[in-house]
């Protein structure tokens, strides 16, 4: 074989090899970038190639590389948007978990404010029970004090029923006592009524038939409406219409002492059993007090006695003054009548009139029918007997009032009185009518020392001394009543 064609043999199997190689190396690199794709590397560079073969298969590389990288990143933004999908799936879930759970938290709170609604409403009325209850109990404390520290009966019949009318807000209200001689209720207080009605003194069973029940059963009664019960009539005989009512009795233990009547409300609403037990506490307090008066106005009856007793020891010592008391006490009450005095005045002139000459019970017997003048000292003894009269009457348990007008019916408008020297303004009016009587039963009486003074000089000589020794409308008003009485007092207790 010729050389030449070994050598071109040998350089075509060079050239073959060389490029075997170059196309393995090529495929290797490739191969190396490829796996690079595959591990995510998308920034690998595809090698290149100046052989037109290698180079078209770069470039369909390329363009796989490119797809397969667009493919890589297509499906990781699948799945991000399955990521973002899931992730938005899973904030749904939240939301919705959080939406119930926000609505049931509304519903709780919803239902907690409605709890919190009804135990404020609940708690409103408690206190406002409670309020009621202590200022209830505050009442019945303040009226128990005050009952147990009055010991005039009228007194103690009027808070008896206008205190708890006032509490309860009664518009009318009757209190009644038991009459133990005649077995009767007898109506003794009244509020609400005209005037007339009030002081008039009623049968139970001609005024109240609710009192009437009470009596006989010593039990309240309540009726919240008279328009639901036919038992008793809803008009009453003293003039009004009863809508409600609330009647207890007034109890010492077992024994009935009389009767609280409360009708009607300002307000419209109907008495309750609560109330008809405050009621009934307050008849129970105002028993012992009314029970107490009663006792004390029958002890201050026998003391009145044992004294008018005691005023005929003193006038049966003076033979010359006896039914000297009888007769101021009548030409008093005549005054305090015409001057239109209360019956409560009215007693006490009646009561001091009758006592005004205790004190002379000390003075001697000798002073008093002395035939002659008396004697500064003898005098002076008897001026004291306005002062002892007071001193006896002082521990006794009687009106302050009677004991002032004894003290003072020898006192004069101009000071020159005695015991105290009091001037116009400073002695009682019961003193004063207590002055102008005795003075015109002494004038007009005879006197150891001197004959009777006939009844139309003592008159005259009143009137001269009015508005000095004696009150001068007084002196005119007991001139009126002895002159227009008969003709110059005939018939009159004079003398």
């Amino acid at each position: 074989m010729k050389p030449s064609l070994i050598l071109l043999l040998f350089l075509f199997s060079a050239l073959v090899s060389g490029f075997l190689l170059y196309f393995i190396f090529y495929v290797h690199r490739l191969n190396k970038t490829l796996q690079r794709f595959q591990e995510g590397d998308t920034d690998a560079a595809l090698p290149s190639s100046s052989l037109p073969v290698l180079s078209s298969l770069s470039s369909r590389q390329a363009i796989l590389t490119e797809t397969i990288r667009d493919l890589q990143n297509m499906e990781k933004l699948q799945q991000g948007m399955l990521a973002l999908e899931k992730k938005e799936r899973t904030q749904l879930v939240e939301e919705k978990t959080l939406a119930q759970q926000l609505e049931h938290q509304l519903e709780e709170t919803r239902q907690a404010n409605q709890r919190i609604f009804i135990l404020n409403r609940d708690l409103e009325e408690i206190n406002t029970s409670l309020n009621e209850a202590i200022n209830r109990l505050s009442a019945l404390h303040q009226i128990s004090r005050m009952l147990g520290m009055e010991h005039d009966k009228k007194q103690i019949f009027r808070m008896a029923l206008s205190l708890p009318a006032e509490l309860l807000q009664a518009e009318i209200g009757h209190l009644f006592l038991f009459d133990k001689g005649t077995g009767e209720m007898n109506l003794e207080y009244s509020l609400g009524l005209p005037a007339a009605q009030t002081l008039s003194r009623r049968n139970t069973r001609e005024t109240s038939p609710l009192a009437g029940w009470v009596a006989a059963n010593k039990k309240p009664l309540l009726i919240p409406d008279f328009r639901l019960q036919d038992t008793f009539s809803p008009n009453c005989e003293m003039g009004y219409e009863r809508k409600t009512s609330l009647t207890v009795p007034i109890m010492i233990r077992d024994e009935l002492i009389g009767i609280i009547s409360l009708v009607n409300r300002k307000n419209g609403q109907p008495f309750s059993d609560n109330e008809k037990t405050l009621l009934a506490t307050i008849a129970s307090e105002t028993a012992m007090a009314i029970n107490n008066a009663l006792l004390l106005e029958k002890i201050q009856k026998n003391y009145f006695s044992t004294i008018e007793s005691l005023i005929m020891v003193v006038e049966s010592k003076d033979m010359y003054t006896r039914g000297h008391s009888e007769r101021v006490t009548r030409y008093s009450l005549l005054i305090a009548e015409q001057m239109g005095l209360s019956l409560d005045q009215m007693e006490i002139v009646q009561r001091a009139a009758i006592l005004h000459d205790i004190g002379k019970i000390t003075v001697e017997l000798s002073i008093l029918n002395k035939p002659t003048a008396l004697e500064d000292s003898e005098y002076d003894q008897i001026k004291l007997h306005p002062l002892i009269g007071y001193r006896i009457l002082e521990p006794l348990d009687f009106d302050e009032r009677i004991k002032l007008s004894v003290l003072q019916h020898h006192e004069r408008p101009d000071g020159k009185g005695y015991p105290k020297g009091l001037r116009e303004e400073e002695i009682l009016l019961e003193a004063k009518i207590l002055t102008v009587a005795d003075t015109f039963d002494a004038m007009t009486s005879a006197r150891p020392y001197r004959a009777a003074i006939n009844i139309e000089d003592s008159l005259r000589e009143m009137e001269n001394n009015a508005g000095t020794q004696l009150d001068s409308e007084i002196v005119k008003i007991l001139c009126k009543i002895i002159r227009s009485t008969t003709s110059y007092g005939t018939g009159l207790m004079v003398g």
